[in-house]
């Protein structure tokens, strides 16, 4: 044991002896470098995957990278500064370091809330450059010819880069583009001009699916005037500047121009991907201060309606079509809050120009013959290897240097050619094709145009949905509950713990999409469709409907779905495909609505504590409640046989109060042959686990009442495509952006769609659903009124 003590001490004498020597000095510096360097390798290359990549891992090394890839890099050019080493390479790292911080620059936010980080990050970059200069002065005397060279030009062009940033930032940054911009569209859009015959274009004069007469911008010069003393900027209608979506459809290139019998599917992406724009341009009204509750277009309902249900969903073969077109969208609107990409109207030609001189200037480092001759020079008081480490004749200052330099290189091409192959940049070559009739048909723009377009840098969105399912988490897990004697209890380990992510079929996405072009894009809670099924009646709706908030709604009909599920076994095998399908579809959708309710309340049109606080109140009652069930099976008719339980109480209670109000024989006798059934004992053990009690009712009807299993589960796949419908308008567009930082949601896709059909706010009146006679009622006024008003 001694022996192995004085070990240790040796060894940490020797290593603070190594740390403190000229040589452990630089081993820290050159470990410091290439950790920078892998820090802003990180922020380059993993920013624009957050989008799709939803792994932890790969979110931590993403936030680690953009926390510390600043003081990482700052401290590491002090270290240079201070240490008594005199090394002339250490002001080339630094340069290097300081331009791999431009190329950084792209990731301008972790998430919503890092407004400020740009400006933040511009002022330290700034600081920077001014203490790369005095380090530059500093080795003046040491440096070599071409060295002092090339880190001039180097410092001159990190200049030029901060000066082109500083101008993007203000041209693009998210207050401009939250208010001028923004109102630049909105007064496009509100003041529609008449159509060639005089009327307004939401009269039906419009077409969806060839854009006639729909001016979504794409892009349009700015002016700007003086009126009544109040300066307006405009862009104006139908001139040759103005670049609206009909205005693509209408393009006669071969690049946007679609032939007799359909034409090509890149001439359907291209226009699309113009579309996207327009639309991402519409949907960022919803982020200004001024149009974040209602954003109203006059006379444009049904035309915003019908450019969705009959333009986006108009092929049912390809109603995928839609999701592409948001998911585009929803890629722009990511690059505008978590990253910098050029905005359409600016050029590339200045950043061009400072790639290529900064790209000539750094393989001239690189392959200068003072670099690939290097030997150390003279140093203070011991000669060159005191300021250098040499392993075997091998210097290792030299290997980092190179691969500093190599590193830039790759980091700034991988960075500028995602600029050039950016949606960003495809949309505003395709606007200068569609202004500029000499490019149209000619092939030496329209094959490189073509190829631009054909390459994506990344996809959109992660393609997964979280599933939670309240009845299968009864039992904590044992590493919740090892964790909860530490008191480590949280949301984010109950996430992990009990939810998992599957990936959204085909199946589910073109469910939601067929029912909203069912419905006309007139979504409702889908209970009147139940009713005129026959599946609900009014004693059910009064019993377990009435007055639900989206929260109560989706876990009663949640839980009831479950119940459902218990009761059904599928063989592997089978060959009825489409029970399956509906099958697969609601019970995804239903635990991704859990989900959402669970562990994305922000994201539900409902009182995010009430929305948590009745999910674990629940998951309590059923805890409890089931506590003695160890099987799939048993739960079900615990279940059920509570369901049967509380529709009789209902019954029982319904008739006392019809026995009061009519006072007729009939009612009374009714009241004394109810009143022998003895249910004063449970009716505390059913309002214990109400909302429980309320989904095993619902589960009952759809038991007793559908006796067939496909024709439930073709109901329940419908309700639920419906349901995802009717929880998706909301007002918390900060929300869905703040999601869209890991990975985004369905949910949000859904949003913005809705969005688009001028579905925007959300579709419960306060207190929660109304009686479904209340409902029966005004559409019974409705129908007579419009029967007065079809008669002569």
């Amino acid at each position: 044991m001694d022996q192995i003590a004085a070990s240790a001490r040796n060894a940490t004498q020797a290593g603070k002896q190594f740390a403190s020597s000229s040589a452990g000095q630089l081993a820290r510096i050159e470990g410091l470098v290439s950790v920078s360097c892998l820090l802003v390798g990180v922020l380059v290359i993993c920013n624009s995957r957050r989008r799709h990549d939803t792994r932890t891992l790969h979110k931590l090394l993403v936030w680690g990278a953009f926390m510390f890839n600043y003081p990482v890099i700052s401290y590491t050019i002090g270290l240079m500064q201070s240490s008594s080493i005199k090394n002339e390479l250490f002001v080339v790292w630094a340069c290097f370091l300081l331009l791999l911080l431009g190329t950084a620059d792209t990731m301008t936010a972790f998430n919503f809330n890092d407004s400020s980080q740009q400006t933040r990050s511009m002022m330290n970059q700034a600081l920077h450059v001014v203490y790369l200069l005095f380090l530059i002065l500093f080795y003046k005397g040491q440096l070599r010819g071409s060295f002092l060279i090339s880190l001039f030009l180097l410092w001159s062009l990190s200049v030029v880069r901060l000066g082109l940033r500083v101008k993007a930032y203000l041209s693009t940054n998210r207050s401009r583009g939250l208010i001028r911009e923004n109102q630049v569209v909105f007064e496009y859009m509100k003041y529609e001009p008449l159509n060639s015959a005089g009327f307004r274009p939401g009269s039906g004069s419009y077409d969806p699916q060839t854009m006639e007469e729909y001016i979504y911008l794409v892009d349009g010069k700015e002016e700007k005037t003086m009126q009544h003393g109040e300066q307006v900027i405009k862009v104006a209608y139908k001139v040759p500047e103005t670049v609206d979506v009909g205005n693509v459809w209408r393009c006669k290139g071969k690049l946007l121009r679609l032939s007799g019998s359909g034409g090509d599917q890149g001439v359907l992406r291209r226009r699309d991907l113009c579309l996207s724009f327009a639309l991402f341009r519409m949907l960022m009204l919803r982020f200004a201060p001024d149009h974040v509750g209602q954003v109203d277009f006059p006379f444009q309902n049904d035309k915003c309606r019908a450019f969705v249900v009959k333009g986006l969903l108009a092929d049912d073969k390809d109603l995928d079509r839609a999701f592409r077109v948001v998911e585009s969208e929803l890629g722009f609107l990511f690059d505008f809050f978590y990253a910098r990409y050029p905005w359409i109207k600016d050029t590339l030609a200045p950043d061009l120009t400072v790639y290529v001189a900064i790209l000539t200037t750094s393989l001239f480092t690189l392959f200068s013959t003072d670099l690939m001759r290097y030997r150390p020079l003279p140093g203070h008081g011991g000669g060159g290897d005191a300021n250098n480490i040499i392993i075997h004749g091998f210097n290792l200052d030299l290997l980092v240097t190179r691969i500093v330099i190599v590193w830039y290189i790759f980091l700034e091409t991988y960075q500028f050619l995602s600029f050039i192959f950016s949606d960003w940049h495809k949309v505003k070559m395709l606007c200068r094709y569609v202004r500029n009739e000499k490019w149209h048909n000619r092939a030496l723009v329209d094959i490189p145009l073509k190829v631009l377009c054909y390459f994506n840098v990344t996809r959109y969105w992660k393609g997964t949905i979280g599933q939670f399912f309240l009845l299968d988490n009864l039992r904590p897990h044992w590493i919740k509950t090892f964790l909860s004697w530490f008191s480590l209890e949280a949301q984010v380990l109950d996430a992990w713990l009990m939810t998992r992510s599957v990936r959204l079929v085909p199946e589910v996405r073109h469910a939601v999409l067929r029912e909203l072009k069912n419905c006309d894009g007139k979504i409702t809670d889908g209970r009147m469709w139940l009713y005129q099924k026959g599946i609900v009646d009014l004693d059910l709706d009064r019993t377990c409907m009435l007055g639900h908030t989206y929260a109560r709604y989706i876990l009663t009909w949640h839980i009831a779905t479950s119940i459902c599920d218990y009761n059904l076994i599928i063989d592997k095998n089978t060959n009825n495909k489409e029970l399956v399908r509906n099958h697969d579809i609601a019970m995804k959708l239903s635990g991704y609505c859990a989900y959402l309710l669970a562990f994305q309340p922000e994201l539900v049109p409902d009182s995010t504590y009430t929305s948590t606080s009745m999910v674990q109140g629940t998951l309590q009652n059923a805890r409890d409640f089931l506590a003695d069930c160890k099987s799939n099976e048993a739960k079900y008719k615990k279940l059920i046989d509570l369901g049967r339980l509380k529709m009789s109480i209902d019954i029982e209670e319904l008739h006392k109060v019809q026995a009061v109000i009519y006072s007729t024989p009939q009612g009374e006798e009714r009241y004394k042959k109810m009143t022998e059934i003895e249910h004063s004992s449970h009716k505390d053990e059913v309002s214990e686990v109400r909302f429980i009690a309320e989904a095993a009712c619902i589960a009952t009807y759809l038991v007793d009442r559908i006796t067939i299993v496909e024709e439930r589960w073709s109901v329940l796949a419908s309700f639920w495509a419906n349901m995802m419908l009717y929880i998706a308008p909301s007002d918390r567009a900060v929300a869905h952006a703040t999601r869209m930082a890991t990975g985004g949601e369905f949910l949000t896709i859904i949003w913005a769609l809705l969005s688009h059909a001028h579905v925007v706010e959300k579709l419960q009146s306060r207190g929660g659903n109304p009686g479904l006679h209340i409902m029966l009622e005004e559409e019974e006024k409705r129908a007579r009124m419009q029967g007065h008003q079809d008669q002569p």
